[in-house]
């Protein structure tokens, strides 16, 4: 069997014939889904324009709550993480607010990796458990098997610490669901950002005095001056890019 047909058993393909991963961020309503994927639309449009094949759709309702799914679709440029010819990343979110149980099944059909984000307000503690008691319920087998990746984000970390769940109480929520063996496994699955201060910090990228160190000759924004918070919010998505391929190419292998 050549490398091409082999492919189609651990990948599918666009209209365009282009190998298509799918990325779906979880979560409960209010936890930063639409906010992390609106941040990383941005930041790929100052530094690599050219890589995003199809800009951010919203379906929201009057208020800017999202009601079926957000979605972007992105290029992965050749010598990102494989040697594929092409390959593009589709990032979705689902709505979280529990009325929308429905469209949330439907879009998690397909997914290749999962972003689990919870919301560690402490008011929003039930709403985070329940967000994810309902994702076990409908893909249980292949999280726990590991044919779909997954990683988890603690959003909000600008929170005072008596305005926030303690991080160990959702370490152990996922020892406690079977998404990890143990708190240290849980841990290391576990990535925090605050969406807040990625999008003030990107708003005040051109106003800081070494502005023009910071972008190259085409006006793009050079990598290497990403503000930490802008990287830690592209983290998960970068992250679990690698993980869906390096899983794939896995099973290419055997």
């Amino acid at each position: 069997m050549s490398i091409s047909q082999r492919l189609t058993d651990v990948f599918k393909f666009d209209s365009e014939g282009v190998p298509t991963i799918k990325i779906v961020f979880w979560g409960c309503s209010l936890a930063g889904k639409t906010s992390a994927l609106t941040v990383y639309n941005i930041l790929r449009r100052i530094e690599d324009p050219e890589h995003i094949y199809s800009e951010l759709k919203k379906i929201n309702d009057p208020s800017g709550r999202t009601i079926y799914y957000d979605q972007s679709i992105f290029d992965l440029p050749r010598g990102q993480g494989t040697a594929l010819p092409a390959l593009r990343y589709a990032v979705w979110t689902v709505a979280g607010q529990k009325r929308h149980y429905d469209t949330r099944r439907i879009v998690i059909r397909g997914a290749d990796g999962l972003v689990i984000m919870f919301d560690p307000s402490n008011e929003q503690w039930a709403d985070n458990v329940d967000a994810l008691k309902e994702l076990v319920t409908l893909v249980e087998d292949d999280l726990k098997s590991g044919d779909l990746p997954f990683l988890v984000v603690l959003n909000k970390i600008d929170l005072p610490k008596s305005e926030r769940v303690p991080t160990e109480d959702f370490m152990n929520l996922l020892v406690e669901v079977g998404l990890a063996t143990d708190v240290g496994d849980a841990y290391m699955r576990t990535l925090e950002m605050s969406c807040l201060d990625a999008r003030n910090d990107l708003v005040s990228l051109p106003s800081l005095p070494n502005w023009r160190e910071m972008i190259d000759e085409n006006g793009r924004l050079k990598r290497g001056f990403r503000p930490d918070s802008v990287r830690r919010v592209a983290a998960p998505i970068e992250q679990i890019t690698r993980m869906i391929i390096q899983n794939k190419i896995g099973r290419l292998k055997k």
